[in-house]
Order: C-alpha cells, then structure tokens, then sequence
C-alpha cells in the first residue's frame, strides 16, 4: 500500500489555468505564482489536502496552500487551490486551478 503523502519517483508537470493566471497578475502576485508552480513539480502534494475527486475515472487530490504576503509590494497573502492527478495517466500533473487573497485581519474593537 503506499501512502497518500509519499512524494512521486518523477517530478510532475504543473501548469497555471488562464483564470488563475490572470487573478495573480492582477494581485501582483505573478512571480510568486510562476515560484510555487515551479515547487509543485517536485512537491505535488504541498499544502493541505482539501479532498480527493474523481474526474473522468481518474483519481484528483484538491489540495490548499498559502502564498505570503508582502507588504512592500502591496500584495496580500493568497490561498492558492491546486489540483494532483497522479499517474496514470503518465506524467503525474498538477493544475493550479484559483488564486484566492485573503481578507485582511480585523482589529479587535
């Protein structure tokens, strides 16, 4: 049996969806995006798991992971959703499907 979090023998191929690419870019957050979609093809299964689904007979683990901020640059932190098919078929991929910034902390009144 292998388990859920044991990392690929291969690197996987990752690739930013259109949407996705354009809510980084208009968060300023282009480069830091281009950075985790380069981690994810060696670590595929980084942040937290969400939930496995199954599209057309093939098994896709959801997963959640965080962006910093950067204050300096004026970028929120962001949530990021990505989606590991891992193999079959071959290669294993990962798809970075939302980019999502998160609200600001509120001051306690």
């Amino acid at each position: 049996m292998t388990d859920q979090h044991q990392q690929p023998d291969h690197p996987a191929v990752a690739v930013v969806t259109d949407r996705a690419a354009q809510r980084a870019k208009e968060l300023g957050a282009t480069e830091a995006l281009e950075a985790l979609r380069a981690e994810l093809e060696q670590h595929p299964r980084l942040g937290r798991p969400i939930r496995t689904v199954t599209e057309g007979g093939q098994q896709v683990e959801l997963y959640s992971t965080r962006i910093e901020g950067d204050p300096a640059e004026g970028r929120p932190a962001l949530n990021v959703v990505h989606a590991y098919a891992p193999a079959p078929p071959w290669p294993p991929t990962v798809r970075i499907a939302a980019v999502v910034p998160e609200d600001p902390p509120h001051p306690a009144p």
